[in-house]
């Protein structure tokens, strides 16, 4: 409560209140009682005077000194104090309250040596005859411009003081009663004063604590009262500037939030102030744990790094194509933001991965395409020109090389017709023609078209097909290929005496149709890509296909809503299956 600036004007005001009432009641305290002592020395010196001239006789009449005693007693009973008749030897001659005989020579008095020399003393100190403080006043007796002894005269300072402490008990009262006043009314106009910094105060406050509608009632129109209303406007004004700056906020962090390109802003420091959902999911970070954290303690790359330095130190932008440590490849863009000075960075993330693994699957198909192309055509060159050189006339030559040059087209014929039909597939241009499919009939179908394949690969084939198995919807001619494609890789894959296993059983809502076989397997390094376009796992027999059956047959199992996978172990065989919804639903 002291720190209020009510007690701070209050307080200071109070003392300097009883300060000044307290140093002025002292003045008048003083005043008063030396205005009295004044007051009583003047009243002593006329008593004093008249004591010397009453008692002139006596002194002038050295044979009458003995009466000098009783003047003494006398005139100090009628005036009251105490006289005292001195010699000018200082012997003294006569005194109200005492025995002159008994008392000590008064020479070396100041009040008479005062008034030997100057007509008049007076002084004020304890007596020791009395046992009190006493007031004495001295003037000489003069006969004919002779001094012939001292009259003195005193009295005990008791009522002086009495009279005194009377004053000074009402002065002190009334000093009390007119501080009080004082400071009542000084508390009272401080309140009135500060009442309204204390309501600017605690709206003020009320705005630090984010309660902007505050405005607090005027009363005057004086300095407190214009104070008041700039204090309204402010608010208004505040009001005002926060909803924009509120609504500047929200379009910029609906606009953060809709770009798919991640953006990260940092200080001077290269602290992070902000970043946007994309940006959140592209590192794996939330924005509310990496605010005030520095750069590259929540990526820690350190291209990125110090490509951001680089663009603070030299207030440029930067741009940089990175391979980022989280596995993406990022097109980095650096601006340096500036209002005068260096405030920080702005990073803009692009994740150009899926455009590099497209532009690199675009160079590996025309690649794998040309090698595929390329075969074909080099026979077919060489049959056309050994026909040309004369072979043609040799009916029983020409009729072979026609033969295979029907194959070789056949065969690239086969490719143009896949690769068309898994475009189609992939760009969910193909119209599916579902209907209730029993896949242990489309198994047997497809084992009896491949088996006189497998015998003359010298391979058996078993079937372990679920009874009852339920009926799925799906394309039949479309499901058969797949099964075609499988099968035909694992007798193509399987040595001669192996074997292959097709079954069928139920896992839930899906049936699952798998195809294992003893071949050759498949290595680790070459599993994940089994199912790309023109991937042949076995280099060494790479002309015995296109290498697009597996990818066909995973894209036409997840337009079915399925899925496909594959297990493998090098050198003793693998296990390709795939499972189809009950309720098939196509996928675009």
């Amino acid at each position: 409560m002291s720190r209020s600036i009510y007690w701070k004007i209050t307080i200071p005001l109070i003392i300097l209140v009883l300060l000044t009432m307290g140093g002025l009641g002292l003045y008048v305290v003083n005043t008063a009682k030396s205005t009295q002592i004044n007051n009583l020395e003047a009243q002593l010196l006329n008593e004093a005077e008249l004591v010397a001239n009453i008692s002139t006789p006596g002194f002038a009449d050295p044979s009458n000194n003995g009466n000098l005693d009783t003047i003494a007693k006398s005139i100090g009973n009628e005036i009251g104090t105490r006289v005292t008749l001195i010699g000018v030897d200082g012997t003294v001659l006569g005194d109200t309250d005492q025995n002159p005989l008994a008392m000590e020579n008064h020479s070396t008095r100041p009040e008479v040596i005062a008034a030997l020399s100057s007509g008049a003393g007076h002084a004020t100190r304890y007596s020791a005859t009395l046992k009190e403080d006493m007031l004495y006043v001295a003037v000489p007796v003069i006969d004919q411009g002779k001094t012939i002894g001292i009259a003195r005269v005193s009295l005990p300072l008791t009522a002086v003081r009495s009279s005194v402490n009377g004053t000074a008990i009402t002065i002190a009262i009334a000093v009390g009663v007119s501080a009080l006043l004082v400071i009542i009314a000084t508390a009272v106009i401080t309140r009135m004063i500060t009442r309204p910094v204390r309501r600017i105060t605690k709206a003020a406050e009320a705005i630090s604590s984010g309660k902007l509608d505050q405005q607090i009632q005027v009363y005057s129109r004086d300095e407190i009262g214009r104070l008041g209303h700039a204090f309204n406007d402010m608010t208004i004004n505040v009001k005002n500037a926060m909803s924009i700056l509120a609504d500047e906020r929200s379009r910029l962090s609906a606009i953060l939030s809709g770009l798919s390109d991640g953006v990260v802003m940092t200080d001077a420091a290269a602290k992070i102030i902000l970043a946007n959902p994309a940006a959140e999911k592209l590192f794996k970070f939330k924005q509310t744990q990496i605010v005030d954290k520095p750069l590259i303690e929540v990526i820690p790359d350190h291209e990125i790094d110090n490509l951001v330095k680089k663009c603070l130190n030299t207030v440029s932008e930067q741009i940089a194509q990175i391979d980022s440590m989280s596995g993406r490849f990022l097109r980095t863009i650096t601006v340096p933001i500036t209002t005068g000075e260096i405030k920080g960075a702005l990073i803009l993330f692009q994740d150009l991965t899926e455009m590099r693994s497209l532009q690199t699957m675009r160079r590996e198909f025309v690649g794998n395409i040309s090698h595929e192309l390329r075969t074909p055509l080099a026979a077919i060159k060489a049959i056309v020109d050994t026909l040309r050189d004369g072979a043609i006339d040799d009916q029983l030559v020409a009729g072979d090389f026609l033969n295979r040059l029907d194959i070789e087209v056949d065969g690239m014929t086969q490719m143009v017709n896949e690769l068309i039909e898994l475009s189609r597939i992939e760009t969910g241009k193909i119209k599916l023609k579902l209907e209730p499919v029993n896949l242990n009939k489309l198994a047997e179908e497809v084992i009896a078209r491949l088996t006189p394949q497998a015998d003359r690969h010298q391979l058996s084939i078993i079937t372990k097909l679920l009874s009852d198995l339920p009926l799925v919807r799906a394309d039949r001619e479309r499901i058969q290929q797949v099964m075609v494609n499988i099968l035909h890789n694992a007798i193509k894959y399987t040595p001669a005496g192996g074997k292959i296993e097709i079954s069928t059983r139920l896992d839930g809502q899906t049936v699952i149709t798998q195809v294992s076989d003893t071949g050759i397997g498949i290595s680790p390094d070459d599993l994940p890509h089994i199912f790309e376009r023109f991937f042949k796992a076995d280099k060494s027999r790479s002309s015995g296909g296109t290498g697009l059956g597996l990818a066909i047959a995973k894209h036409t199992v997840q337009i079915h809503g399925g899925s496909v996978w594959v297990r493998s172990e090098l050198g003793k065989g693998s296990t390709f299956g795939f499972n189809l919804p009950l309720q098939a639903t196509p996928q675009n």
